[in-house]
Order: structure tokens, then sequence, then C-alpha cells
């Protein structure tokens, strides 16, 4: 099963591949008695049990020979479909995706040396540093605007899965350690981890100082 997960990873060639039907329509007839006239779609996921337990894939990820396993007409399919070619990761779609999540005012933020999880006494027992309230949370506000998206959802969610769509396309080296860095940036948050956060931000930061070939990363929104 691992080796299918791998494949999965490497394997994006398909995924404009069953985006048409032919016109012709077949009467298909249901166990309830129904007839319905019109042709057989690809199933949109399946599930592939891993060792982490089951995970749902899009079916348009998994390669035709595996495509063939749910879907008879898949390679039937792809002759039928015009692949869309799988465009490289531009410069300005970088910038766009720092700009989206505000990366700038995180990047002022972090470099004050007060950004840091906040202590709660408890008790007798001391300091204890809690997950739950931190810099993250208290600066969350300051940074976004009340009807901003990302402030309004409380994470950087969509911008993660565009980051990581990204990464599955062609991309530079220097632009494939940015995007490593968002990634682990945006699930810091996830996990209201402050201290990882303002390193990833950090390392965003010194990666367009070192001459990041992505421009203007942190233009004010």
């Amino acid at each position: 099963m691992k080796s299918i997960n791998s494949t999965l990873i490497v394997s994006l060639s398909s995924w404009f591949l069953v985006t048409s039907l032919p016109a012709r329509a077949d009467a298909i007839q249901l166990n309830d008695g129904t007839v319905l006239d019109g042709q057989l779609a690809p199933p949109a996921e399946v599930v592939i049990k891993t060792a982490d337990g089951e995970r749902k894939v899009a079916f348009a990820l998994l390669p035709v020979d595996l495509q063939k396993v749910y879907w008879a007409k898949a390679q039937e399919a792809k002759s039928d479909v015009q692949t869309t070619k799988i465009m490289p990761v531009a410069d300005e779609e970088i910038a766009s995706l720092a700009n989206e999540v505000n990366l700038e005012a995180w990047a002022h933020v972090a470099s004050i040396g007060s950004f840091r999880d906040k202590a709660e006494k408890r008790g007798t027992g001391g300091l204890v540093v809690t997950k739950a309230f931190n810099a993250i949370e208290e600066n969350w506000a300051s940074v976004y605007s009340p009807k901003d998206a990302v402030g309004l959802a409380g994470d950087w969610g969509s911008s993660l899965a565009k980051a990581k769509a990204m990464q599955a396309r062609p991309v530079q080296f220097l632009q494939k350690r940015w995007l490593d860095s968002f990634v682990k940036a945006a699930e810091a948050i996830a996990e209201r981890e402050s201290g990882e956060f303002a390193i990833h931000v950090r390392d965003l930061k010194r990666a367009n100082l070192a001459g990041e070939p992505t421009r203007n990363f942190f233009t004010a929104k």
C-alpha cells in the first residue's frame, strides 16, 4: 500500500483526465427498475486503506492502470480528453500567496521579542505554557481586519491548500524551500504553536532577503 501512496504523489499527469464524457448515451437500468439514458461517470474519489487508516483520494490523481480498477472507461476517456499541461509555479503566484495571509504584518509581529506563548500561573504549581492562548491568538485580530477571509477563518487552511497544490507542480528549488516553510508556518498556526510559527516566518523573510526569485513577498494588503 505504501507503493500506491508514493505513486499518488508523483502521478499527477492524469489530474485533468476525466473532465468530460462522450456524447453517446446508453440505457442504464438500476436495481430498482429505473432506466437512465447516459453514461457512467468516473467516481469523484476512492478510499485507500493505509497503515494510518483510511484515506480518501481524488480519482483523477490515480494513474490510469489503477483508474481502470474502478472504472473500465478510464483509458477511453484519456484518449477523448485533451490533457491540460501542468504549468510551473510562477513568482507572482507565490507573491500573491504571501500577500493573501498578510505575511508582511506577521513578519513584523514575529520579529518582536515578546512574541511567544503566554505562560499561565496555576496555583502553587508554577508556570505552565498553554497552547490554547498564545501569541498567535493575541495578535490575530491586529493582523487581519474583521472582514478579512483569512481572519474570519482563524487559520491559513485555504492558503495551505494552495501552497500544497503548488508543491505538486513543477517548482524551482528556491521556490520549493519557500513553500516548505510556508506549509510549516500554516501547520504551526493550526496547532497554535507560536514559537514554530515565528521560526518559519523568519525563514520566509530571510529567504526573500537572500535573493528568493519571488518578488514583492511583503506587499501590504
